[in-house]
Formats: structure tokens, C-alpha cells, sequence
């Protein structure tokens, strides 16, 4: 047998020397960037739900050219977040009550299957949920710091992580499919909501699925999913937001 030599060998691992198990970053492209910058904008209530879409200004606020926008806007389009209709163009779409109850029903139903698969697996091995405490702890910083958008994005997470851990990639693509549309939805809700309330009703959640029997688990999602989204009220929340910002509109033109 022969021995590889001090000189070639590298330096030796530590024992207890941990690899760190962080994601390999991956390339955003132009229009992966306009339509995160767009989503954030509608979650943060910049744009409301209703307001005209232009390419050309989307493109001016933005400082890139009318092209990644175009292809952006076909994306979101394809998506249900932008609606275009004849002689009103593109639109943000409209967060009203039946629109609502559609993709929180179908959400609820998703993560129904999801818990049940979850919970069994956490039960063989509690590591599968890592990605949740992570987003967990994201939510508070979020909630501690009060931002809206980072509440929306980690909120987004804890789910996503919820229905990744269920190794069921058709779920986890009828979900990531509804995923942007959640985004600007919990973003909005967020500006009504407490954070910390939205955080202690994620942490209920986890402890459920941790612990809880399946008719109290399937309960625990309908409440979570359906009933603590829509004790908000978004028209309260589009029309505050679009009071405030004609009044910044208003205060921006006398200055100017």
C-alpha cells in the first residue's frame, strides 16, 4: 500500500469541523430581478391591486430597458398576478373577496396533505424541519424589526419549506405556482396584521405539526390558511395605502 506523503496530503480536517450546508448561490437574470422588484413593490402596497401597469414607466422606475420588463410582465401575466383586459390594459390583479377564498382554498387543501405527510416524516427524523425553524427565526427578526415585505418573503419560506420536506414535487409545483400571488397577498395582510401575531400563529402551527392528532393538525391549517387571512380586511388596507400615497403625490408636486 502506498502512503501519501505529509507534504501532499493538505491539511488535516479537524474532528469536530462542521460543513456548512448553505446553498450554492444561482444567477438572477434581468427579468428574474423586474419581477422580483415588481412583487415586492405590490407587496409593500406601492402598486394596489387595480392600478394600471405601464411598461414604459415600469421600465423608467426600474432603470432598464422596456425588453426584460415586457418579458416580466408576460411572466406575472401567466401567472394571474397581472391581468390585461381590453381598453384598461395591464392591471395589478384584484384582491377581492372571492379571488381571495379561491387560492386560499386551494392553498388549504395543498397543505392539508402537506402536514400529514410532514409530520410523519418528522416523527422518523425531526431534521426534516430545519428549513422551517430557519424560517421561523426569519419571522421574528422580520416581526422584531416590523417589515412588511421580509414578513412576507419568510412567511412565503416557512410554507415552501413546509411543502419541500413532503418530497412530493407535484405538490410542491401546484404550490410554487401560487407562491408570488401569496407573497403580495401576505404582504398586504401584513400591514394590517401585528407581525408578532403573524409569527406566534406560524410557531402554533409548527408546534401542531410536531405534536398534534390529524383532525386537530387539518383544523390547525384551515385556521391558519383561511380564517386568520381573511379576518383581514383589504379593502381597508388598498384603500389606506392609496390614501397615503396620493397624499406623498400631493406633498412631492408642492415641493417640486
Amino acid at each position: 500500500m502506498r502512503l501519501q506523503s505529509a507534504a501532499t496530503a493538505g491539511p488535516a480536517k479537524p474532528e469536530n469541523r462542521i460543513e456548512p450546508t448553505i446553498p450554492a448561490l444561482r444567477p438572477i437574470t434581468l427579468v428574474e430581478q423586474v419581477v422580483d422588484a415588481f412583487v415586492k413593490a405590490a407587496a409593500e402596497g406601492q402598486i394596489l391591486p387595480g392600478d394600471s401597469i405601464v411598461e414604459a414607466d415600469l421600465a423608467k422606475a426600474l432603470n432598464v430597458s422596456r425588453v426584460p420588463v415586457r418579458e416580466a410582465l408576460r411572466l406575472l401575466e401567466s401567472q394571474g398576478i397581472v391581468v390585461y383586459t381590453p381598453y384598461r390594459g395591464m392591471r395589478l390583479m384584484d384582491v377581492d373577496a372571492k379571488r381571495l377564498h379561491d387560492i386560499l382554498v386551494v392553498r388549504t387543501s395543498l397543505e392539508q396533505l402537506a402536514v400529514k405527510e410532514v409530520q410523519a416524516a418528522y416523527r422518523r427524523d425531526p431534521r426534516i424541519a430545519a428549513e422551517m425553524e430557519v424560517a421561523l427565526a426569519g419571522m421574528k427578526r422580520a416581526a422584531d424589526e416590523q417589515d412588511a415585505f421580509a414578513m412576507a418573503r419568510t412567511d412565503e419560506a416557512f410554507h415552501r419549506a413546509l411543502c419541500t420536506a413532503t418530497g412530493n414535487d407535484a405538490l410542491l409545483q401546484i404550490w410554487e405556482a401560487l407562491a408570488r400571488k401569496l407573497t403580495i397577498i401576505f404582504g398586504l395582510g401584513a400591514l394590517q396584521k401585528d407581525n408578532h401575531t403573524i409569527y406566534r400563529q406560524h410557531v402554533e402551527l409548527f408546534e401542531a405539526i410536531k405534536q398534534a392528532g390529524a383532525k386537530v393538525l387539518e383544523k390547525a391549517v384551515f385556521d391558519h390558511v383561511v380564517r386568520y387571512t381573511e379576518m383581514v380586511d383589504f379593502d381597508a388596507v388598498i384603500a389606506e395605502q392609496r390614501l397615503k400615497r396620493n397624499r406623498l403625490t400631493v406633498v412631492a408636486g408642492d415641493a417640486g
